[in-house]
């Protein structure tokens, strides 16, 4: 397994842990685990711009205007929806 990590909980928090212990056949230090791997997963996958910074702003080919007018582009479609034309 890995290192051990010593952690402070209310009281509360420790009563839902054993709770949720008791219920899933687990033990605490097992829903404790999941839990954190669940979190930190989670923070991973909300912050995709690290992971992609290398390559913004780097396009070698598509029109040179796709950002100008997009206001205009978006407006028009919308228009077009609404009376049915495309």
């Amino acid at each position: 397994m890995g290192r051990m990590l010593s952690v402070r909980v209310s009281e509360k928090t420790r009563r839902a842990v054993a709770r949720r212990a008791r219920a899933s056949g687990r033990s605490e230090s097992a829903v404790v685990r999941q839990a954190i791997e669940a979190y930190v997963g989670r923070e991973a996958k909300e912050a995709p711009y690290p992971a992609l910074r290398n390559l913004v702003g780097f396009v070698e080919d598509g029109p040179s205007d796709l950002s100008e007018r997009s206001g205009d582009k978006v407006r028009a479609l919308l228009l077009a929806r609404r009376t049915g034309r495309k």
